[in-house]
């Protein structure tokens, strides 16, 4: 698959000089605003748990360290407080901050309310700390269905199978109303009508683009900061972490 970000190791900077202008319109750019019907319990953050494995004859009893090499990191589901979002679409990105290490692969599983595994795959994941999106528009047809909540999975595993780390986090596609569908095409920030509609993914996704195409527009780190930083969601520690090619 083709990486969606191509600038592996740029750290969006801090705004600390933005002009009068850039500080105005972040000032006006709305928080985003949670649906009311939603409601799943999950866990956006992975600590790292000791995996237990059969001991090889040759193995040393004093080996197979941990590969995560900052222990004040997590393994984070970009979503809300309350892990939930929603999806004008049924395959949207699903957005994670990977930990520092020194090799690991990260797993994707989507299960249905009842628990059956509707997609899982495995990669290899990025050994820099920083963001990465799974993109899920390769599959075809999408086994999602609007109006379905779907709880998706983040597993972090050491190469050396010693630790992981999981996240659980829930998303339900549903479409845009024909009002909605109006508003958003006259919107000239389709990212922020997607924040205040509620719907987080495309919301997140519309600005990951932007800072993708203009990594240095400081009006859009602003809107980006805004975003992750909203009431109901809270991820400040992500706001100048980047965007790693996955």
């Amino acid at each position: 698959m083709k990486p969606k970000f191509y600038w592996q190791t740029l750290a969006l900077p801090l705004a600390l000089s933005i002009v009068s202008m850039g500080a105005i319109a972040a000032a006006s750019w709305a928080n985003y605003r949670p649906p009311a019907n939603l409601g799943k319990p999950g866990n956006r953050e992975g600590a790292a748990t000791r995996l237990a494995r059969p001991m090889l004859l040759r193995e040393s009893t004093t080996g197979g360290g941990s590969c995560f090499t900052d222990p004040s990191q997590k393994l984070t589901a970009l979503v809300p407080q309350d892990n939930n979002g929603l999806s004008s679409n049924l395959t949207p990105s699903l957005y994670g901050f990977i930990p520092a290490n020194t090799g690991a692969t990260l797993a994707l599983e989507i299960k249905d309310e009842a628990g059956q595994i509707l997609y899982k795959q495995s990669r290899t994941a990025p050994t820099q700390a920083g963001l990465i999106a799974w993109e899920l528009d390769a599959i075809n047809p999408s086994p999602l269905q609007y109006g379905q909540d779907y709880r998706w999975q983040f597993t972090l595993t050491c190469l050396s199978g010693t630790e992981a780390m999981t996240t659980e986090s829930w998303l339900r596609p549903q479409a845009l109303n024909p009002q909605q569908v109006t508003e958003m095409k006259q919107s000239p920030d389709q990212a922020m009508a997607f924040a205040v509609a509620g719907y987080w993914y495309d919301a997140l996704d519309r600005l990951a683009e932007e800072r993708q195409a203009q990594p240095q527009n400081a009006d859009v780190t602003q809107k980006w900061q805004s975003l992750l930083q909203s009431p109901s969601v809270k991820l400040q520690g992500m706001v100048n972490q980047p965007l790693n090619a996955f």
